[in-house]
C-alpha cells in the first residue's frame, strides 16, 4: 500500500504539528514513511504544506497527494492543484463552503467536511482521517498524548476526547469506499536530517559547535542546545562563527559550524586561515534557493562550486555529500575525524530538502571509531608542529603541552610555525599541504559513490536527498542505474571505470547551470568517450525531484 497525505495551513498555526502526528503514527504501524514540507519566509500565514509518504515496501516522495488535511481555505485552494483527481479532501465545512461561493469546483475530489466550533481544527480532522484509514486508535491516542503534553498538558484529555467522538459518531457518507492501513510490522524510528547530523557528530565525539541561525541549517543549533551535551555558541554573526570554532580547533577540540550560503560567504576568511594553519574545521554548509536571500526557505543546490572552492588561495580539502539519514548520521562523525586526521577543512554539503526531510530509518545508525590523526602526547624538546613528512601531515599536541610549543599564523612558515618568506620554504609547505589528501580513497580503504543496478547502461548521476527517489524510480525501471556521490572532493576517479561501458549518463541536479555535470565531466574528461551520451535532468523551481519528474526520463 503507498499513500501520500497532504497537512496544509497557514504558517504559525500548528501544520507541523498536525503533519508530526500522521508521520508518527505511520512509522508506529511500521510504514516507510518520507516527506517534503514546504513553507515560505513568512513568519505567519502564507502558502504552506507538509506531504506524509507512507508505503509498505518504498520510501520517497510525490507530487501529486492521495488525500489533503486542509486548515484553511487559501491553502486549500492552493493545494487542489496538486491533489490526485477523486482524491479526499477533509476540512472544516466553512472553508469548503467558502471556496464553492468563490465558484471553486470540488467535482473532481471527495469532500469529507465537518462543522468544527472551537480551535482544535487539527485534532478534528486527524480523527476523520484515522476513521477514513481505519488507523489504530490507541496509536493516535499515544501520538495526541505526546504533542500535547509537550505544549499543552491540561488539554491532552480534552483532544483525546474529539478523537473519539469522532470515531463514535463522524459517519463516512455512503458511496465512499475508505481504504484501511492495518499495523503491518513493528515500529519505525522517524527522524530528520540536521536531527541525524547532530545525534552523528555527537556521537562521533563532537566538542564544540557554533552557529548563527540561518534556513535550513538552524534546528541544528536547536539539536545541539536540547541534547545537553555540547558546548556552543550562538555568535552575533558567521565571522564570528567561524573564528570561535578556528579557536576551538586549536586546542583541538572538534568543533563544527552550520550555515547557509550567504553565511558561509562571510566564513571564506577563516576557511583560508585554517587552511594556512592547518587547523581542522568541519562545517555544514545547507544549500537553499539564492543568489543572495534569494527564496530563503525553498530548495536548490546552487552552491557545489562555491563549496569546492570555499576561498582564496590555492588548497585542497573535503567535501562531502550524503544520501540518506543514516549516511548523513555516519558522515557527521566521519567527518570530524577526517577534519582532524589530515588537518583541513571537512564540508558536508547539504540542502533544505536533506535539513528538513522527515524519513523512517532503513538500517541501523552507526559511527566510525574516533581517529584524532597525529595527537602526540609527549613531544620532543625540538617539536616541529609543521614538519614536512612524506604524507603532508604534521604531527600536533594541544596547547600546554610540555615540549609543544608552536606559532599559528595565517603566514606562511617554516616547521616550527614562525613566518617565513624563503622561496625554498614556501614551495615545500605548498607542497606537503598537497599531499596530505593524494591517494585518499586508497589510504582510506572507502569508496567516493555507491553504484545501484551497475549493470544498467543508462546511469543517473546525482547526490544528496534526491537519492530516495532515485532510487525508487531505477527499482522499477531496471534499464536505468544510479551513481550516488558521497564525496565530492576528492573525486574517486575510480568512478571513471564505472562509467567507461556505459550509453548515457544522466546528471539528476537542482540548480540551472548543471555544476555536479560541469565539475565531474570536467574532472573525468567524460566528455572523450566514444559513444557515451551526457544529459542531464535540471530542476530550479524552488522543489526537490518527486517521482513523477523521473518518469519524464521514459
Amino acid at each position: 500500500m503507498r499513500i501520500t497525505v497532504r497537512v496544509c495551513w497557514a504558517a504559525g498555526l500548528g501544520m507541523n504539528s498536525t503533519a508530526d502526528i500522521i508521520a508518527e503514527v505511520f512509522a508506529d504501524m511500521g510504514y516507510w514513511v518520507n516527506t517534503d514540507i514546504e513553507y515560505q519566509s513568512l513568519i505567519k500565514w502564507g502558502e504552506n504544506y507538509f506531504d506524509i509518504f507512507a508505503s509498505d515496501d518504498s520510501s520517497y516522495i510525490s507530487k501529486t497527494p492521495d488525500i489533503l488535511l486542509a486548515l484553511d481555505a487559501k491553502n486549500l485552494e492552493h493545494s487542489c492543484q496538486d491533489l490526485k483527481k477523486w482524491g479526499i479532501i477533509i476540512s472544516n465545512s466553512k472553508y469548503v463552503d467558502k471556496l464553492k461561493q468563490k465558484d471553486f469546483s470540488f467535482d473532481d475530489f471527495v469532500v469529507l467536511g465537518i462543522d468544527i466550533d472551537d480551535k482544535y481544527d487539527n485534532t478534528y480532522l486527524i480523527s476523520v482521517l484515522a476513521k477514513y484509514l481505519h488507523l489504530d486508535p490507541k496509536i493516535i491516542d499515544r501520538e495526541i498524548k505526546k504533542v500535547f503534553e509537550r505544549k499543552w498538558p491540561e488539554l491532552v484529555k480534552y483532544n483525546q476526547d474529539i478523537f473519539h467522538w469522532i470515531l463514535a459518531d463522524y459517519d463516512i457518507p455512503e458511496g465512499i469506499d475508505s481504504d484501511e492501513m492495518k499495523v503491518i510490522w513493528e515500529a519505525k524510528t522517524l527522524t530528520y536530517g540536521n536531527k541525524a547530523l547532530t545525534d552523528g557528530a555527537i556521537a562521533g565525539w563532537l566538542e564544540y559547535y557554533a552557529a548563527y541561525p540561518m534556513t535550513p541549517a538552524s534546528s541544528i543549533l536547536t539539536e545541539v542546545v536540547n541534547s545537553g551535551k555540547v558546548p556552543f555558541l550562538q555568535a552575533e554573526d558567521e565571522i564570528s562563527v567561524a573564528m570561535s570554532a578556528l579557536w576551538a580547533s586549536f586546542t583541538w577540540k572538534r568543533s563544527m559550524v552550520g550555515t547557509s550560503g550567504g553565511g558561509f560567504g562571510l566564513m571564506v576568511e577563516a576557511i583560508s586561515f585554517s587552511q594556512q594553519a592547518e587547523i581542522p574545521l568541519v562545517m555544514v554548509f545547507s544549500q537553499r534557493a539564492g543568489p543572495s536571500t534569494g527564496t530563503p526557505t525553498f530548495h536548490e543546490q546552487w552552491d557545489l562550486n562555491l563549496a569546492l572552492h570555499p576561498s582564496f588561495g590555492d588548497f585542497e580539502h573535503v567535501v562531502i555529500a550524503p544520501s540518506s539519514l543514516e549516511d548523513w548520521y555516519y558522515r557527521a562523525a566521519q567527518a570530524l575525524n577526517l577534519a582532524q586526521k589530515y588537518q583541513t577543512v571537512v564540508i558536508i554539503l547539504s540542502d533544505k530538502q536533506y535539513a528538513d526531510g522527515k524519513a523512517t530509518l532503513e538500517t541501523e545508525m552507526k559511527v566510525p571509531q574516533i581517529d584524532r590523526g597525529k595527537l602526540v602526547l609527549d613531544p620532543l624538546p625540538d617539536f616541529k608542529r609543521y614538519e614536512l613528512t612524506d604524507d603532508g601531515v604534521s604531527p600536533y599536541t594541544t596547547p600546554g603541552t610540555k615540549d609543544g610549543d608552536f606559532i599559528a599564523t595565517s603566514y606562511e612558515h617554516d616547521e616550527y610555525g614562525a613566518t617565513s618568506e624563503q622561496a625554498d620554504m614556501k614551495k615545500s609547505m605548498t607542497e606537503k599541504r598537497w599531499r596530505k589528501l593524494e591517494n585518499f580513497f586508497e589510504k582510506e580503504g572507502i569508496s567516493g559513490y555507491e553504484v545501484f543496478n551497475p549493470d544498467a547502461k543508462k546511469m543517473l548521476i546525482t547526490t544528496s536527498y534526491t537519492v530516495y527517489t532515485a532510487r525508487e524510480f531505477v527499482k522499477n525501471n531496471p534499464e536505468f542505474g544510479l551513481i550516488m556521490i558521497h564525496f565530492l572532493k576528492p573525486l574517486d576517479h575510480r568512478l571513471l571505470d564505472e562509467l567507461k561501458t556505459k550509453d548515457e549518463v544522466i546528471f539528476v541536479e537542482s540548480n540551472y547551470s548543471g555544476q555536479l555535470e560541469n565539475y565531474i565531466t570536467k574532472e573525468l574528461g567524460l566528455k572523450f568517450i566514444d559513444g557515451l551520451k551526457i544529459s542531464n535532468l535540471r530542476k530550479y523551481d524552488l522543489y526537490p525531484f518527486y517521482y513523477e519528474d523521473f518518469e519524464t526520463l521514459i
